[in-house]
């Protein structure tokens, strides 16, 4: 067995180019990290490639949490919510010196689209779908009470608060944890190795060709099963397979904000809603608070995303809403942003676009995985 290192690239290499592999997995993130993990404890003979660092994509960018997805049931999306609330408590349960529970707190005021009692209700329903247990139920609070918890908060208009539970976590460490223990299974997992090109037998892909972007070198690696789990990348891995339905996926853009925790000073993390109905999370971490996120359409270069001035006076203006509060633009030290390879349904607007994954399987025997 090759130890997951980098010192040992080399002879990951000669391995790649030396064996017939059941599956080969495009993407280094967290679905294709756990792809190589669940196919290796199978007993698959397993290979992987990243063409940038482990989790440089949409894994490392995340709220940094284990979302139950609380939102999603506002389009009525039970299942998942259930399914993804259960695979939760199943990640908590493997791995809880990465994943553990936090409390999280979403005030209500008379602009809410929904009252104290509605959100209680729904919440309450979040709970059951996920299987919380008894001791990290819901909460009510009235006015007082979370104005002594976060005495930031706007009172006008202020009528309580619910406390729920999410779950934090590292997104990056998540990944590499699945790729270690991945390889502990036999995967064999490489980075800065660029897909460039298939080759085919009978219109079936065969092997894959790659660059290793060190040494500038080429080679071809072949397996039966080719997973094309790339994220915001799975339309440019398509066209390479040359699909004429290239685009399957709706790119959402995220923004996150870093503040230090002298100039907001917030010991809880809360959630709450904003006028145009979409939901920002402030989380206080160590020294550190950050607020996200965005979620904008983005037709730019995946390549070349970044964090406009739109997007930084969209997350002040959510504080300044909700926190008696003065933020200035030279008070963020730092933002970073990603992107959500949401499915292309043709939706106007992103709330009604769903976050679920699917899989598409092309002719050509590529399959693709993103959501």
């Amino acid at each position: 067995m090759i130890a997951f290192s980098a010192q040992k690239r080399k002879e990951i290499i000669e391995e790649l180019k030396n064996n017939y592999f059941d599956v080969l997995v495009i993407g280094g993130g967290i679905t294709g990290a756990g792809i190589a993990l669940d196919a290796a404890s199978r007993g698959l003979k397993v290979a992987l490639v990243e063409k940038q660092d482990f989790a440089e994509g949409t894994s490392s960018r995340s709220t940094k949490l284990v979302h139950g997805g609380l939102r999603y049931l506002k389009n009525a999306e039970f299942s998942l919510v259930r399914n993804v609330g259960r695979e939760r408590r199943v990640l908590y349960q493997n791995a809880p010196h990465i994943v553990y529970p936090k409390k999280m707190f979403l005030p209500i005021y008379k602009s809410n689209q929904y009252g104290l009692i509605l959100t209680s209700l729904a919440i309450w329903i979040y709970d059951l779908l996920a299987g919380v247990s008894s001791r990290q139920r819901k909460k009510t609070i009235g006015k007082k009470k979370i104005l002594r918890q976060i005495p930031m908060l706007k009172h006008k208009g202020l009528k309580g608060a619910v406390q729920y539970y999410e779950y934090r976590t590292n997104d990056a460490r998540l990944v590499i944890e699945n790729l270690k223990k991945a390889q502990e299974y036999g995967a064999i997992s490489i980075n800065y190795c660029e897909l460039k090109n298939f080759s085919y037998n009978d219109n079936t892909i065969k092997s894959a060709r790659v660059k290793d972007l060190l040494d500038e070198k080429e080679f071809d690696i072949n397996a039966k099963y080719i997973i094309n789990a790339t994220g915001a990348w799975v339309d440019e891995i398509r066209k390479i397979d040359k699909q004429k339905e290239s685009k399957i996926i709706l790119p959402s853009k995220g923004v996150h904000l870093v503040l230090d925790k002298k100039k907001f000073p917030v010991n809880d993390a809360v959630y709450f809603e904003l006028k145009d109905k979409r939901m920002v999370f402030l989380i206080p971490t160590w020294q550190k608070v950050y607020i996200g996120t965005t979620d904008t359409i983005y037709n730019g270069d995946i390549n070349t995303v970044c964090t406009k001035q739109e997007d930084i006076d969209y997350l002040i203006r959510a504080i300044q809403t909700f926190f008696d509060i003065d933020i200035k633009k030279s008070d963020i030290e730092s933002t970073w942003v990603g992107i959500r390879p949401l499915i292309n349904n043709k939706s106007n607007s992103l709330r009604k676009v769903s976050r679920k994954e699917e899989l598409f399987i092309d002719k050509s025997g590529l399959i693709t995985i993103t959501g």
